[in-house]
């Protein structure tokens, strides 16, 4: 025999009843104690959504699709994103990118398209078209503007193939940014310097100029540009201290303001250079 007990109530069934008979029955009487339970108002029956509320959302779809077609060439520039971003290839209208680098009036606008497209140097007409707009824009960069620019190169992503091209081209916009570099403040030395480490580029010159540039002004650092600072000299393997003794001496001050990620990568440059602290 076999014995099935639900609630209060047992049945037997002889031994030789078949599974499937054996299912049906468990199935009628959960779907009877459901059924109680819904006329006794212990369950509440479910709801389907109105048709109002399938109009608004469909709505809803519509405007957001009208708003995000406009913009001409920032919303195909958006959309081009917004597809490398979700399907995780490199999918954008190369024309497109050639015509929004060659109608860049300024350093900003260009920096800006470079933002947006990570992707930029996988499409060599691009490159063909970013490099004399660079040249042409480069007697009216500022050390501003080109501190921007090096940090959006330093964020593309960029294919083996063009990638002595990529170089050369953040080598040229560091050197004219280390003439400059006295005109930034502490945000855009710990900014540049953070960009040339992002991509292991070591210029002996360019780190001697913005050491040169930082000192004087280090007390203006916060704990982020100091972090910034020591560990793109770090990461390049370039020691100076001079600048790593006026680092610790504006730090300790300021230990208090230090994320964990700031003080990690602060404690972390001294120990890589090798260098202790007289306190």
């Amino acid at each position: 025999m076999v014995s099935l007990k639900t609630g209060s109530c047992k049945i037997r069934y002889p031994s030789l009843i078949s599974l499937q008979l054996l299912c049906a029955v468990v199935f009628t009487l959960a779907q009877l104690q459901t059924e109680n339970a819904l006329a006794f108002g212990l369950l509440q029956q479910p709801t389907r959504r109105s048709s109002q509320s399938s109009q608004s959302r469909r709505f809803t779809q519509q405007l957001f699709a009208r708003s995000y077609d406009r913009g001409g060439d920032q919303g195909r520039a958006r959309k081009a994103n917004h597809r490398q971003r979700t399907s995780g290839r490199v999918v954008f209208n190369t024309e497109d990118l050639v015509h929004q680098i060659k109608s860049s009036r300024n350093c900003f606008e260009l920096g800006k398209v470079l933002r947006e497209n990570p992707s930029l140097f996988f499409s060599e007409d691009s490159i063909r078209a970013l490099i004399p707009k660079v040249a042409e824009l480069k007697p009216k960069m500022s050390a501003r503007d080109l501190s921007g620019m090096l940090n959006a190169l330093a964020k593309a992503r960029v294919p083996p193939r063009s990638q002595k091209v990529h170089e050369k081209l953040m080598l040229v916009l560091g050197e004219l940014a280390g003439r400059k570099i006295e005109d930034l403040d502490a945000r855009g030395i710990a900014m540049t310097l953070n960009a040339f480490a992002k991509k292991g580029l070591r210029d002996s010159q360019f780190l001697e100029m913005a050491a040169e540039a930082a000192i004087p002004i280090i007390g203006s650092f916060n704990a982020q540009d100091v972090a910034n600072t020591v560990n793109a000299f770090a990461k390049m393997d370039h020691h100076h201290p001079i600048l790593f003794d006026e680092v610790a001496n504006a730090a300790i001050p300021i230990i208090g303001t230090f994320k964990s990620q700031d003080l990690a990568n602060t404690v972390n440059a001294f120990a890589k250079m090798d260098h202790l602290h007289p306190m």
